[in-house]
């Protein structure tokens, strides 16, 4: 591609994210003029129009614009009907590279003819992704396996895309400061260049794997933890030509045959999950793009998921592994101390000026999904807070041409129940409409984090486009957990030792912190680590539990009151 094409495609890209931005910003002001019964078919005939725009611009520029669509058709719990509807289509498969640049490239990459490495080469693409497309063939061995083959040239397509999305951003964050995407751009600018090196997918598909004990078979001990996926074997790769192992699956986005071979479809996204948790909590090494174009569903009983495409994988460190263990389980026990510290460990520094507001955040974060059919009755926050106060906890690039389809006046007729959140927020926050609406949490974003929000949240449009419920809590947190089980939150999250009449009074548990002290007090109490205790009592129930400690820690007795 010479500098004139680039030019060209950075005029196209600019011209049509203006061309959207106009649109949405001109209903904005016809709908004050707009009766209210006429108001919602305003705003879908923008969707409709403006998604059109979107898909065949990236149909026509292909590169990282497939993947930003294919990530945007998953988020139906959050983008326009309209723009699920259309951008399916991308999850599918692309127009195919002529087949005389795929055999050049094999072949160049391989170093022999096409004759001297397959018995048989499918000449008709599985599938065409943005990156490369993917051939079924037979090795002469007999092994069926698949060919991932990179399109020519576009390594220099994705580096000039990075580059015009990144001022994409840059004007969004100007003219509306309550956007301001760039961490996570920042983040995906030094992750994506990396998928198109197909030796370095196939050594984290080979990590992936080992980590998930794909192929082994799980004792007693593992039952909690167990991850039952399928990754396929690689058999080959170079630079540009990546040979897996041949796995027989439906494609996840086929809901049709799903039901046809009788797939359990709630244990089947609770499974994929399961092996999310597994990658992120226990490995500490996770795909970072799990879009449904990334899956397959084995179609023998018990039909497990596939797992495929680990070109975007991320390595965390230690320390944050367990920072966000801890924030998981801070959030699912309401502890907002091990909260607050858990984002000081992982370097995300917030504004926010009380620890509940850090809560609220992240509990939405975990929170369950809803299906896609119900979405529409059941958004739990009103539309200024999931993008604005919210909008840290995700990759939401994708949101950046569209962002206009989601205000509150749009969304209004949805669920009144979404002002009533709104101004509960507000109250929280003391914040007036005006600040709500370019509050922004974060002073500093991790990019660790950036990946990690960016797989939930394709998780939840995983979930909410196969109609099914996830409950995160529940599924994550025996992962969480054995990421702690040696540290000093431990205590804070297991049931703890059973009740022990000498250290504390049998009276009722009035909170979360009363419930985790006493926890803290039998276990020391139990391996004889209190010396003495001296107490701030500030409310008369703790009266009966003190007075019950002192007569059995004499210590306790001589220490003066504090003043």
């Amino acid at each position: 591609m010479g500098w004139g094409d680039i030019y060209k495609r950075r005029v196209r890209v600019f011209t049509m994210a203006l061309i959207v931005y106009l649109d949405y910003k001109g209903v904005q002001q016809r709908e004050k003029w707009t009766s209210k019964s006429r108001q919602a078919a305003l705003w879908e005939k923008a969707h409709e129009r403006n998604a059109k725009r979107v898909l065949n611009l990236i149909i026509e520029m292909e590169g990282l614009w497939v993947k930003l669509g294919q990530y945007m058709s998953t988020r139906a719990d959050v983008l326009p009907a309209a723009y699920i509807r259309l951008l399916k289509q991308l999850q599918d498969s692309l127009p195919p590279r002529p087949l005389e640049e795929v055999y050049g490239t094999i072949q160049k990459e391989l170093g022999k003819s096409m004759d001297e490495l397959f018995a048989d080469f499918v000449n008709e693409p599985l599938a065409t992704a943005s990156i490369a497309q993917v051939h079924r063939a037979t090795l002469l061995n007999g092994l069926e396996v698949v060919v991932k083959v990179q399109h020519d040239g576009i390594k220099t397509i994705i580096l000039e895309d990075l580059k015009n999305a990144k001022s994409i951003v840059d004007w969004i964050a100007w003219a509306e400061p309550q956007y301001n995407f760039n961490p996570m751009i920042d983040e995906w600018c030094k992750e994506a260049p990396k998928e198109l090196d197909f030796n370095h997918e196939a050594e984290n598909t080979r990590t992936v794997a080992k980590n998930l004990g794909c192929r082994n078979q799980y004792d007693g001990n593992m039952s909690a933890n167990r991850v039952d996926v399928l990754i396929p074997d690689v058999i080959q790769s170079t630079e540009k030509v990546l040979v897996l192992e041949y796995m027989d699956g439906i494609r996840l986005n086929d809901l049709e045959s799903l039901d046809a071979y009788g797939v359990d479809k709630q244990k089947l996204v609770e499974e994929i999950t399961r092996a999310y948790a597994h990658q992120i909590y226990v490995d500490g090494f996770f795909n970072g793009d799990p879009h449904p174009g990334n899956f397959l569903v084995s179609k023998e009983s018990p039909h497990r998921p596939i797992l495929l495409d680990f070109g975007l994988t991320k390595k965390l460190s230690s320390t944050i592994k367990q920072a966000l263990a801890k924030m998981f389980l801070a959030s699912a026990e309401g502890d907002h101390v091990a909260l607050l510290s858990a984002f000081a460990e992982m370097g995300l520094k917030l504004r926010l000026d009380i620890p509940e507001q850090a809560m609220e955040v992240t509990t939405v974060f975990f929170r369950a999904t809803t299906p896609a059919n119900e979405y529409h009755v059941s958004m739990p926050l009103a539309p200024e807070v999931y993008f604005g106060f919210f909008s840290f906890q995700t990759f939401n690039f994708s949101l950046i041409m569209v962002y206009f389809s989601v205000t509150k006046k749009t969304m209004k007729s949805l669920a009144d129940q979404r002002d009533r959140n709104m101004k509960v927020i507000q109250e929280k926050m003391n914040l007036d409409k005006k600040e709500m609406k370019r509050f922004n949490p974060v002073d500093a974003f991790p990019g660790d984090i950036v990946i990690f929000g960016r797989v939930l949240n394709l998780l939840r449009g995983l979930s909410s486009t196969m109609n099914v419920r996830i409950v995160y809590m529940d599924i994550m947190r025996p992962f969480a957990e054995s990421v702690l089980s040696g540290g000093t939150l431990a205590r804070y999250i297991s049931k703890g030792p059973s009740l022990n009449d000498r250290w504390i009074f049998d009276s009722p548990v009035h909170s979360d912190v009363e419930s985790k002290l006493r926890q803290l007090l039998i276990e020391m109490g139990n391996n004889d680590k209190i010396l003495g205790i001296q107490p701030l009592c500030l409310a008369a129930i703790a009266v009966a539990s003190i007075q019950h400690l002192c007569r059995d820690t004499s210590p306790l007795r001589h220490a003066p009151p504090l003043s």
